[in-house]
């Protein structure tokens, strides 16, 4: 067995920019996937018949069909169906958060329906519209029952970003592979990675745990 950290200390500085690109990824996804997910669980709690199935086959699909497939899609099929060529960075945005958007959905809405029907009556009572009620009162209270599924998602959101290096986008994996190109060296540029990835992470478990408490 044959581990030498030292020839690839020379690229290391390229992960700079790889976190970063990961981190942007990240964030700008997890917006889309928690304003759409929100959006469609307070849609879905509404129990309008059409609309129901409308958004039950969206979060189907998204939930069913691999994230890297959607990828893909979204990459190579966009320009062929539209003529646009969509950016890299905007492919993986869009596929990430849709898909979460399905998961958070879910979540959210196992949330709302398990709030005690008191609450809405005493929403009712003082004159809350359903918008006011929804934010004001019921949502408040699903997070609480709620937050460490959707911290969960994050996490799995995070790592899900991985997989936009196999279009391309250059990530912290899409660094390590091309360090990997240049060195000749699979374990150690990888390990490196893993290790990023394993602290970014930890990190926002930790802070998970932190909202966990504050939501109490």
């Amino acid at each position: 067995m044959s581990m030498s950290f030292s020839l690839i200390e020379p690229y290391l500085p390229l992960f700079r920019g790889g976190v970063v690109v990961t981190l942007e990824v990240t964030g700008a996804s997890l917006v889309l996937a928690f304003a759409l997910g929100a959006l469609i669980a307070v849609l879905k709690v509404l129990h309008v018949r059409a609309l129901s199935l409308i958004l039950g086959l969206y979060t189907s699909l998204f939930r069913g069909i691999p994230l890297i497939v959607l990828l893909f899609m979204a990459y190579f099929a966009t320009p062929q169906l539209t003529g646009y060529k969509i950016s890299m960075f905007a492919a993986s945005v869009l596929t990430l958060g849709l898909n979460g958007s399905a998961t958070v959905s879910e979540t959210l809405r196992g949330g709302i329906e398990g709030v005690d029907r008191g609450q809405y009556d005493a929403a009712r009572a003082i004159g809350l519209t359903y918008p006011a009620m929804m934010v004001r009162v019921i949502i408040p209270q699903a997070l609480r029952s709620v937050a460490p599924a959707l911290v969960n998602e994050v996490i799995t959101l995070l790592k899900g970003t991985s997989l936009v290096a196999v279009i391309g986008l250059a990530d912290v994996m899409r660094t390590a592979q091309g360090i990997q190109a240049i060195t000749y060296r699979a374990f150690e540029p990888f390990a490196v990675a893993a290790v990023i990835y394993y602290v970014i992470v930890m990190a926002l478990a930790a802070l998970g745990r932190a909202l966990e408490r504050r939501l109490r």
